[in-house]
């Protein structure tokens, strides 16, 4: 299932997205006649949450929408489907470590995203006035479903929520001008992580590691990857990551980028005023996001 927030007169609300239409989750619920009325009350992201992590209820659900009236998706404007916070891997493929001449380890390289980062489908990406190397990171993006503590690469996948595109989008300075590297604060500015449009659940995903990611900008493919290339699978670094720090339902985790960020472009190639990023992940949608350069 497709699960999503969309911004109403009301303000947020949950929804399904099936076939290019939108269907509000609460007249889906009120239509199956919900033996979990609590879940009717619950703000739009727990809802999102509670819905996904039910199998039985997601089929009961979908069975429900060809008796809704749902709106074209192009009629609305999409939320934030999660809360974050959201935890970076860096490095994590082969061809992307390569075409830039970087140092790999022997773990996950992580950093993390400040919650003020995130950015829905469709919003538009303030590019701060002093920054003029601001670069775009298609992702997988994996949501955690249950709170998971010292979980084994074997089990970590059951702990998974679902998925969604990510621009893990980057302020190069802070990275690779100044010294140390700044990562989570050259990710975190407002904004620069827009993910979405939607949650799809991981019955829709059967192998997360069997996934093209691409990225293009203005039109024009810039990235194309595959997930089989990660250097740790996402099993590995939810497992890793896990002996450390509980993740807790909600937690996003952006499982790094390939090859053909702007950055290691010869010359380097940066995001300018009115640019249009589309983030396309196999089976996720697109997400797209243009970026205006914030005036003096």
């Amino acid at each position: 299932m497709q699960l999503c927030c969309i911004r109403t007169s009301d303000g947020l609300k949950a929804a399904i997205h099936r076939n290019g239409m939108v269907f509000e989750l609460n007249e889906a619920l009120a239509v199956i006649k919900n033996q979990s009325p609590h879940i009717s009350a619950l703000p739009a992201i727990e809802q999102i949450m509670a819905i996904a992590q039910s199998k039985k209820l997601i089929d009961r659900i979908d069975s429900t929408l060809d008796q809704l009236t749902g709106v074209p998706e192009s009629t609305v404007r999409y939320g934030v489907p999660i809360s974050g916070p959201v935890i970076g891997v860096g490095r994590n493929y082969q061809d992307h470590v390569g075409e830039g001449g970087l140092a790999t380890g022997e773990y996950p390289k992580l950093f993390f995203n400040h919650p003020n980062a995130l950015a829905a489908h469709g919003d538009e990406v303030l590019i701060p006035v002093s920054i003029r190397k601001t670069d775009w990171e298609a992702e997988l993006g994996v949501v955690i479903g249950r709170r998971m503590s010292r979980v084994s690469p074997e089990t970590a996948l059951e702990y998974v929520l679902g998925y969604l595109n990510v621009n893990d989008v980057s302020a190069r300075e802070f990275q690779f001008d100044l010294g140390p590297a700044q990562t989570s604060f050259a990710k975190s500015m407002d904004g620069f992580c827009p993910c979405g449009p939607w949650l799809v659940t991981k019955d829709e995903v059967p192998d997360c590691q069997n996934l093209t990611v691409q990225c293009e900008v203005n039109g024009k493919v810039k990235q194309n990857g595959h997930t089989s290339h990660m250097i740790f699978n996402v099993a590995h670094i939810l497992s890793h990551i896990s002996q450390f720090m509980t993740l807790e339902p909600g937690y996003l985790i952006a499982t790094g980028t390939p090859l053909g960020v702007g950055h290691f472009q010869d010359p380097p190639q940066y995001l300018e005023d009115g640019d249009i990023v589309r983030v396309k992940v196999d089976g996720l949608g697109v997400l797209e996001n243009k970026f205006i350069r914030e005036s003096i």
